[in-house]
């Protein structure tokens, strides 16, 4: 029985070990500042803003931002160094969609499209700070245009358009027991939508 025991205590630590918590992109050694967006657009973050959160110190160069454990691009005021008064970050926000849904589904092929979550609108996204560089953050460049009549034209565009309607959830597939419908505590078949900032200074700028 003993042994029983231990093989099975084993092999449940090797199942945990395999388990994915999507918390694998924190490095517990930062702080993070955590805000949510529910509306697609570019937001913008002041230096006043920043510095009222304690982090009126940090070169430009230095800002990371985090959002479903993938960082996303940030745009500075100036490339690097402190951040004067009327300086800031720009980022381009998206609400959340239904990817991170795909794991509460018992047949990931269930999920009929995954432009919208099931859960919340809103996505949370989180600003540290990356002393060693390597941050993602977009480049200013010049703009190049060659001259008129030396570039091709491009043969066709082509550009897909999407109508995923949002009116109203359908929970997907029940058992009757009774007068009431009873669903399963995951996402199962069918399921599917049918139709406070931490930075009180966050400002959607389109």
């Amino acid at each position: 029985m003993k042994r029983f025991l231990l093989v099975l205590l084993i092999a449940m630590s090797f199942y945990t070990e395999a388990q994915v918590y999507n918390n694998e992109w924190i490095d517990y050694n930062k702080t993070y500042y955590k805000f949510k967006v529910g509306q697609t657009g570019l937001y913008r973050i002041s230096q006043p803003v920043l510095a009222a959160a304690g982090l009126s110190g940090v070169s430009a160069e230095q800002f990371q931002l985090w959002r479903n454990g993938v960082q996303v691009p940030v745009f500075t005021s100036i490339p690097s160094g402190i951040l004067g008064a009327s300086d800031y970050i720009e980022f381009w926000g998206q609400l959340n969609d239904g990817k991170p849904d795909l794991a509460l589904y018992r047949n990931t092929d269930y999920q009929l499209n995954d432009k919208y979550s099931l859960q919340t609108d809103t996505a949370a996204f989180f600003l540290t700070v990356e002393p060693a560089g390597g941050n993602f953050q977009y480049q200013s460049a010049v703009n190049n245009v060659p001259p008129t009549g030396t570039v091709s034209p491009e043969p066709y565009f082509m550009h897909t358009v999407g109508n995923y309607y949002k009116t109203n959830i359908n929970p997907g597939y029940a058992a009757s027991v009774g007068e009431n419908a009873v669903h399963g505590s995951d996402s199962d078949e069918n399921a599917a939508i049918e139709g406070n900032f931490f930075f009180s200074g966050l400002e959607r700028v389109l």
